[in-house]
């Protein structure tokens, strides 16, 4: 990953004008949403398409903060709904969900967090409009892509200014309980590994708040830093990880494992490029016991 010098002086101000207030509104995301039907023999084809548009406008259009955006400082969401099923405007689906950040001085970009939400199910009639109220929630198709929306602005804010998120997981943490206690589908607390009432329950637990530093320190002292100095932003990056030991694993199961889900390859790739830093030496034991599951990508760091 090869990062181009800036000043970070930018980056300051960047981070400063984005807290400043919403006198300037502009909306918060550069969607890209896909209606992906091709496993089905469906006639009626052009639902999905007229699906894909309306989300993309749904999403782009409407503002969900009051803060200030740039147009290229909007976030990167991938939607890819996967249709399994269609019959009589009721879609079940396999949803991915991907959030990029850009990294500062450089033309890269970190993904946040990616997901695959196996079973999403909602009704869609061609050309209805898409609404969103979060105290009346009237669709599971908005309800979903909102969820995931505040996730995305929760991890991003998270990564400028530490806990910075926390009032877009509450709103996450609303919309989950609120469609629950409506009866909609996939939003009920279970015993599974994932569902989205664990995830969010998990970010906002007092007792995982240096899951919150761990976040910012990797990524607006680590991956930011890396154009000003190689060095001191490969040792934050590692600070970074090693304030997730500090945290119960059976109470943030999920969450650390969906960091290293989303940033092993990256993490190998930083480790490997440049010179080695003095806290280099045991992040490899610590990466093992983290994510036992990458353990080949972990040897792979000098």
């Amino acid at each position: 990953m090869k990062l181009r010098a800036t000043s970070y002086r930018k980056l300051v101000i960047w981070f400063s004008i984005l807290w400043a207030g919403a006198r300037i509104q502009a909306q918060e995301f550069q969607a890209d949403i896909t209606v992906d039907a091709s496993s089905l023999t469906s006639s009626n084809i052009s639902v999905f398409k007229t699906l894909q548009n309306d989300l993309t406008s749904f999403v782009n259009s409407k503002r969900w903060t009051k803060k200030i955006f740039k147009e290229n400082e909007k976030i990167k969401v991938i939607f890819y709904f996967v249709v399994k099923n269609y019959e009589n405007n009721k879609f079940k689906c396999e949803l991915n969900v991907s959030v990029l950040r850009p990294v500062y001085g450089s033309g890269y970009e970190t993904p946040l967090f990616t997901i695959s939400d196996k079973n999403i199910e909602f009704e869609y009639q061609q050309y209805q409009a898409l609404e969103f109220n979060p105290g009346n929630l009237e669709s599971n198709l908005t309800a979903t892509v909102a969820f995931y929306l505040y996730m995305a602005l929760g991890y991003t804010f998270d990564s400028f200014k530490f806990n910075a998120g926390k009032e877009y997981f509450d709103m996450a943490q609303n919309i989950q309980q609120t469609a629950a206690s409506s009866g909609m589908q996939g939003w009920e607390k279970t015993n599974d590994f994932f569902s989205k009432a664990k995830w969010v329950e998990q970010l906002l637990s007092g007792s995982n708040i240096m899951f919150h530093k761990a976040i910012y320190t990797y990524h607006r002292f680590g991956l930011d830093f890396m154009s000003e100095n190689l060095t001191t932003g490969k040792t934050n990056l590692i600070r970074g990880i090693q304030y997730l030991t500090k945290l119960n694993k059976s109470n943030a199961d999920f969450i650390i494992k969906l960091f290293f889900d989303t940033k092993s390859d990256e993490i190998v790739n930083v480790l490997k490029e440049g010179p080695r830093t003095t806290n280099q030496r045991n992040i490899k034991k610590i990466l093992m016991n983290l994510a036992p599951m990458y353990s080949v990508k972990w040897n792979e760091i000098p």
